[in-house]
């Protein structure tokens, strides 16, 4: 491992990479680098205010894989924020070509990330049932949204989500690999977290598709109002309803579950009335 600064701010690299790049857009003030995506991600405050700037190329601490694999699969991501724009959906203000590398470059967000390897999670601890419950319905509208323009959420996580802990609005990012229909399981076990994955996902050959995803996003509702690990109803903090919601929602078995997003998140509204 390496220490290399961009501005000041220290990025460990396995070897050295060119990040002089950074300097197009403003001075680096925060760094990303532990994750094992291929990625790295900066903060950087512009002219026109904060930037989250997603870059593939660089030789990262955690993933071992070639980096032309990594620069071609946040390539193909440009595509999937195009095609899914939404006002919960961080927004993609340019794709760029490096000569070392390609980079994404969003608005930045004030929320803060669900994923429970972030410390800053700490910071939603005081939000309330009722904002916690609205946050899940802002992620459901999304999803309806996706299915309706015929697309497919991949690794759907809580690390996905991030919440302004004042107001309760949710942003959603780091969707790079969600896909358009139809798809199928050609993995095995497939990109994600497995407090998040339906059974489909383990098994070779399995239809993806938006009964899987109504899966997660049952799960994802645990991660606001209960325990994603365990799903337990002792740790259920919203109404019997919302947990009979997101129960029907987790059937391994897949004709179980709610027929459509649209459904589920309906019934849902329905619980907050």
């Amino acid at each position: 491992m390496i220490t290399q600064a961009v501005d000041g701010v220290p990025v460990r690299l396995r070897e050295p990479h060119d990040l002089s790049f950074l300097q197009r857009w403003g001075r680096t003030f925060c760094v990303f680098d532990d994750q094992d995506s291929g990625n790295l991600c900066f903060g950087v405050q512009s002219a026109d205010g904060a930037l989250f700037v997603k870059y593939a190329g660089a030789p990262t601490l955690r993933y071992h894989g070639e980096s032309g694999q990594a620069v071609e699969r946040l390539r193909r991501a440009a595509s999937v924020y195009r095609a899914l724009a939404h006002p919960s959906l961080v927004r993609l203000r340019e794709a760029v070509e490096d000569p070392g590398g390609y980079a994404l470059v969003f608005d930045w967000s004030d929320g803060v990330s669900l994923g429970r390897q972030y410390e800053q999670r700490a910071r939603l601890d005081g939000l309330s049932v009722e904002k916690r419950a609205g946050a899940i319905q802002q992620i459901l509208d999304f999803h309806v949204e996706v299915a309706a323009r015929g697309w497919v959420a991949i690794d759907l996580y809580d690390g996905s989500i991030l919440i302004n802990p004042d107001s309760g609005v949710v942003t959603l990012c780091d969707l790079d690999v969600y896909e358009p229909a139809p798809v199928a399981n050609t993995m095995g076990r497939m990109w994600g977290s497995s407090r998040f994955m339906s059974p489909e996902e383990l098994t070779l050959g399995a239809p993806i598709d938006e009964v899987t995803n109504i899966f997660a996003l049952g799960a994802l509702a645990h991660t606001l109002l209960g325990d994603d690990a365990t799903k337990l109803r002792t740790a259920w903090r919203g109404t019997e309803d919302q947990y009979t919601i997101a129960a029907a929602a987790m059937q391994p078995v897949r004709q179980d579950r709610w027929p459509s997003i649209t459904q589920m998140a309906g019934a849902w509204r329905n619980s907050l009335a």
